[in-house]
């Protein structure tokens, strides 16, 4: 399995089921809402980049990321700490 897939099928089953979780309450939780505002939002284009990283920050980091996206407040995303 290339690393591109082996990234899309970690965040399909692991990341994005907990982002859509944590993002419900700004759609007033209706999950289809939620699913489509993630899909087409540009983190979720940087996201499916195995070369950004961002695959590895925490869902609920992720999900603060797409929140200030859709409101209009840019993205920032954390460096890494080493």
């Amino acid at each position: 399995m290339s690393d591109k897939n082996q990234v899309s099928v970690f965040l399909g089953v692991c990341i994005i089921p907990q982002i859509i979780a944590e993002v419900k309450g700004f759609y007033g939780h209706q999950e289809d809402a939620a699913i489509k505002g993630f899909y087409t939002s540009t983190l979720f284009e940087k996201l499916q980049n195995s070369a950004t990283g961002l695959w590895h920050l925490s869902p609920k980091t992720l999900a603060e990321i797409f929140l200030a996206e859709v409101k209009g407040q840019g993205m920032e995303f954390p460096e890494e700490q080493s």
